[in-house]
């Protein structure tokens, strides 16, 4: 089975500090490939519960801010069993290596380490993966295009509206979208809300959206019937992420 295990759906502190969510990254094995995204705040243990017994294949960070980025380095030592096998691939953008937020001793351990640049294309074992477009969020990130032999898999992290975010995913089956808000209120946004959501939608019609990375403001809404509400009125399947969720793909 391919799937997608949603370790944390939460990237706010007082979420997580309040134990209402777990945060933590995404666990993805499709393809006879196993990969793990942005891993943030507690994703290590989660991985580790999970007890999971194939080798990891790569490592893919969007941004450096903490609740995507904190278990980066005891996962480069994972992949590579602390160094002792060169193997595996690892992609960040630049500034995880000018702020050291990727150790310095780590950056020769992987087998193949790459820098990430808007619409270029990385292969992982058996998996493409394409950079859509550089997000707006106050550091340098990026969201990604998962390519595999059913579906391609969208994944907007975390960024402030855009138009051109419509046409960076129009060729994606499958769409992640990190939603903290369920109205953005904030006069310069790093973030989007439902409101972006529904825009995102209406002009890439995907088969599925996964809706992911709440914040108070939208967990106080309720996800879960933001998303019944958005399935009904758009005809598409979207569902809200909820903690340890796993999804075939």
């Amino acid at each position: 089975m391919d799937f997608i295990h949603f370790f944390g759906t939460t990237g706010n502190k007082e979420v997580f500090f309040n134990k209402i969510r777990f945060s933590g990254g995404l666990y993805l094995s499709i393809e006879n490939t196993n990969l793990i995204i942005d891993p943030g705040i507690n994703t290590f243990y989660k991985y580790m519960d999970s007890n999971y017994k194939q080798k990891i294949d790569g490592i893919i960070l969007s941004h450096v801010h903490i609740d995507h980025s904190n278990d980066l380095n005891i996962f480069v030592e994972l992949m590579t069993n602390g160094g002792k096998e060169k193997r595996g691939t690892l992609i960040v953008p630049n500034q995880a290596i000018e702020d050291k937020v990727l150790q310095p001793y780590l950056s020769g351990f992987p087998e193949k380490t790459y820098t990430l640049k808007q619409s270029e294309k990385y292969k992982i074992k058996n998996i493409e993966i394409e950079v859509a477009i550089e997000h707006r969020h106050g550091v340098e990130n990026y969201g990604f295009i998962i390519k595999t032999s059913k579906n391609n898999i969208g994944l907007i992290t975390d960024t402030g509206y855009f138009p051109e975010l419509l046409t960076a995913y129009q060729k994606c089956d499958i769409l992640i979208i990190n939603v903290p808000y369920n109205i953005n209120t904030k006069p310069s946004p790093k973030h989007l809300d439902v409101l972006a959501v529904e825009e995102l939608i209406n002009a890439i019609q995907p088969k599925k959206v996964i809706l992911t990375h709440f914040g108070e403001n939208i967990l106080e809404s309720n996800p879960t019937v933001i998303a019944k509400e958005l399935s009904k009125k758009y005809h598409t399947n979207v569902i809200a992420a909820k903690d340890d969720m796993i999804l075939e793909v």
